[in-house]
């Protein structure tokens, strides 16, 4: 039997966790689906930076690896095993005197060295002469590449001790200066993206990273098509061979102001980019018909016949807390979910100075598993749960799997109403532990005012038997048809108070809302990831046929 190999081509930047990306978790999904065909194998192309996230999501999400190959160029650069290097130091608080011992040994070989260098130049009469500088110069440029990131870390170092002792001195000139270089330095380790000079620098480092990535991929010969999952990547639009660009979704075009408040110019930069990658792509496919109609085709501007539709298969969760062989089983796996949520709320909880202490695995709560960004609608969704909480005696927490820091006025809400005891923010869970909360919660809610296609909300929540509410948008429309159904999961989102109203409906009516929805989910069920992989290389293969003239897509 033959096999026909297809490329993924992923360029995520360093450092993302992809287990904690949606993104991430499509592409686990898709090629677990895929890893049920013995004629297909799919090879990943990424950058060096990206392998051991990538094997670490495959881990995560248990997806086999007999048909899947990952290539990448050979060797992280230097400029960013210097910054890893750095942020390593940082992390672990070396102490001030070991920094001022190293710093001082770089000092005097330092001055040994360029001294040396003085006298050669003084002493040179002859070119020979003068070539025999390069013998101390390789030294100190090698010495200069050392100290950068020594003197970052002393910075950091020193300024963290200073800053200390400003709590209880009156700080001089000298120690506000070293404070303020501390604080950019930290502000560089934390959240590199939000610094001119380290975003320059990993351009130039993405460029040139994807560049040797083109030239793998041009030697792979027998790759028949390649597939990016995102238009962020646009220098996938440079791959001379057939291509399928996946958009999901522009939500950059729906909440520019909210996006570039984040991110600046560089959010804008980007939006400018995906519509270029999308107007150059030769072949597109997205979730839902209705990011084809009314944003590739009516917004955008692209033509109809370049846009497939396929939507996603549910993504359940139940086999992750299911458990067999015991007198009950629903309520062994409910203990079961119970040890993971108090190991989440100990360990991963914005507040684990006061969640570390909980031991009820009955603890009853909303539950919205979504990071933080501007169409996620969190604030609304709190507005909506203050009211419930305060004026309408609701007895549940509220927990959250986005990081506080990502959206500055959703932490300032929840210190301004005092909810910082009822709001919980689990970052970084594992699919187990995702899967407890759901299955534990009261209700699951999604607020969220724009996705690609339908939430996985849906079927994550009911495949582990809890009910759901939901925004009221068109890719949630477009699955979720039945009029009975819409009438008792959707809000309007733009409404908080209708939020509030159908999310107090859903509390005094779980069951009722169950059964009404369990047969929606049991017909989404019937759709694989199987199915979505043989859609996308049905499509992957007329793309390449067209290319070579056999076939015009229409």
């Amino acid at each position: 039997m033959s096999v026909n190999q297809y490329g993924i081509y992923v360029v995520y930047p360093p450092t993302v966790d992809l287990t904690a990306q949606g993104l991430g978790r499509y592409l686990a999904a898709f090629l677990k689906g895929a890893s049920e065909r013995d004629d297909v194998r799919f090879v990943i192309i990424c950058p060096s930076w990206s392998v051991d996230a990538i094997h670490a999501l495959l881990d995560a999400e248990g997806v086999p690896r007999s048909h899947l190959q990952i290539v990448s160029p050979k060797g992280k650069p230097y400029l960013l095993r210097a910054y890893e290097l750095v942020r390593a130091f940082w992390q672990r608080r070396p102490s001030l005197g070991i920094l001022i011992r190293a710093k001082r040994a770089v000092e005097r070989t330092f001055a040994r060295l360029t001294q040396g260098v003085i006298q050669r130049v003084a002493r040179a009469r002859t070119l020979l002469d003068l070539a025999g500088l390069l013998v101390w110069l390789l030294p100190c440029l090698l010495l200069a590449v050392v100290a950068l990131p020594l003197a970052l870390v002393s910075a950091v170092a020193v300024g963290g001790l200073l800053l200390w002792r400003s709590a209880t001195v009156r700080a001089s000139s000298k120690v506000q200066r070293v404070l303020a270089l501390y604080a950019r330095a930290t502000a560089v380790l934390v959240k590199p993206q939000d610094s001119g000079l380290v975003l320059r620098l990993f351009t130039a480092m993405h460029d040139a990273e994807t560049e040797r990535m083109e030239r793998l991929i041009g030697k792979m010969t027998d790759v028949r098509a390649w597939y990016c999952p995102t238009a962020f990547w646009t220098a996938f639009n440079r791959i001379d061979a057939p291509r399928l660009m996946c958009v999901p979704d522009v939500v950059l075009m729906d909440f520019p102001v909210a996006f570039a408040s984040l991110g600046g110019t560089r959010v804008l930069d980007t939006f400018e980019d995906i519509q270029g990658a999308i107007r150059a792509a030769d072949h597109l496919v997205t979730y839902s018909g209705a990011v084809k109609a009314q944003t590739l085709v009516d917004r955008l501007g692209v033509a109809t016949d370049r846009v497939h539709v396929v939507p996603h298969a549910p993504n359940s969760l139940d086999k992750w807390v299911a458990v067999t062989g015991f007198p009950d089983n629903e309520e062994t796996s409910r203990r079961y979910c119970g040890s993971l949520l108090l190991g989440a709320l100990a360990n991963k909880s914005n507040r684990a100075d006061y969640t570390a202490g909980f031991a009820n695995r009955e603890l009853k709560f909303l539950f919205y598993a979504s990071q933080f960004r501007p169409n996620k609608n969190v604030l609304s969704l709190l507005r909506a749960y203050e009211f419930l909480l305060r004026d309408q005696g609701l007895g549940l927490k509220l927990l959250l799997t986005g990081d506080v820091a990502a959206l500055p006025e959703v932490a300032h809400f929840i210190g301004e109403h005092r909810l910082a005891n009822d709001v919980i923010c689990l970052k970084g869970l594992s699919v187990s532990e995702l899967a407890a909360c759901y299955k534990l919660a009261t209700l699951a809610v999604n607020p969220s005012l724009s996705e690609g296609g339908c939430p996985f909300t849906f079927t994550e929540a009911l495949s582990v038997g809890t009910p759901v509410v939901m925004a009221r948008i068109s890719v949630s429309e477009e699955v979720l048809d039945d009029p009975a159904l819409q009438a008792v999961t959707f809000f309007d989102p733009y409404d908080w108070k209708d939020m509030a109203q159908r999310i107090r409906f859903g509390v005094a009516h779980r069951d009722q809302l169950l059964a009404v929805q369990s047969p929606a989910y049991e017909r989404l069920a019937q759709r694989t990831w199987r199915d979505v992989v043989d859609e996308h290389i049905d499509i992957l293969d007329r793309v390449a046929r067209q290319r070579a003239g056999v076939e015009v897509i229409s």
